[in-house]
């Protein structure tokens, strides 16, 4: 994060310097970077969204992960959340995200290649929730653009024998606007592909946006807020309907979430 130094602070790094009547002939070296590095987050949200839709029926979610980045690029990760019947099966309410990778920079752009496996413990096997995929990611200043492929036959516990080639594709922009906060804007794409005949109302196949703001409140602690809207289509809405009876379409619907993380 840019970081912002006030006159007055300028001043009085100079005030400092004169004071002392010593100047640093030389710089001291910088410390080596570790050859491994782990990090965490814990966090809460008043709504779980994934690809813009509700993952735990609109209610509250407790989340959080580790990563274990080495020097070279490579990385490993897991992050968890619960999540409702709608995701995870009337027997399960946790998901488990296991993900591996590599980044890098070719000059100004930045690469992310890996793989993921979103799981879900305790879920019934023929409701076809446990889903994989690999990605590509490149970023450029503000920007970053993201393209995830399915290879398993299963896609987030939606019908179809086989959904093996669907693909999400995730365009973020941010930017710190104030000290400490930063707006972001999102637009992402379900190309889905699903058996011809797995929704009557048609296929999955939908938008999702978001726009959100970012507040660093110190000491690792960051208080989030977006706002989500989908183009969704009728089958996007027979898909994302949270249990018999429900109005339908209602984890698609336009909604807005708070929260707040922790990062260590």
């Amino acid at each position: 994060m840019k970081t912002y130094l006030t006159l007055s602070a300028i001043a009085l790094a100079a005030a400092a310097t004169l004071s002392s009547g010593t100047v640093l002939a030389q710089a001291a070296a910088p410390a080596a970077a570790p050859e491994f590095a782990v990090t965490g987050n814990f966090g809460i949200t008043s709504d779980y969204r994934f690809r813009g839709l509700s993952q735990n029926n609109l209610d509250p979610a407790v989340q959080g992960g580790f990563d274990v980045a080495h020097s070279s690029g490579l990385y490993i990760g897991t992050w968890g959340s619960n999540v409702s019947a709608w995701a995870a099966s009337s027997t399960g309410s946790l998901e488990l995200d296991i993900y591996g990778g590599y980044k890098t920079t070719l000059g100004d752009v930045g690469l992310d290649v890996g793989a993921i496996a979103y799981k879900y413990p305790s879920s019934t096997q023929s409701y076809r929730s446990n889903t994989e995929e690999v990605y590509v990611g490149l970023s450029y200043g503000p920007a970053v653009f993201k393209t995830s492929y399915v290879t398993s036959k299963n896609y987030f516990a939606s019908s179809g024998t086989d959904n093996s080639g669907t693909m999400y594709y995730d365009l973020t922009l941010s930017q710190e606007i104030a000290p400490k906060l930063v707006a972001s804007i999102h637009a992402g794409m379900t190309d889905y592909k699903e058996d011809a005949t797995a929704y009557a109302s048609g296929k999955v196949s939908y938008a999702d946006y978001s726009v959100g703001l970012a507040y660093d409140l110190g000491s690792g602690l960051t208080l989030g807020a977006k706002y989500f809207w989908n183009d969704a289509k009728a089958g996007t809405k027979e898909y994302a309907t949270s249990v018999s009876g429900a109005p339908t379409g209602d984890l698609a619907k336009d909604g807005f979430a708070v929260s707040l993380t922790k990062a260590f």
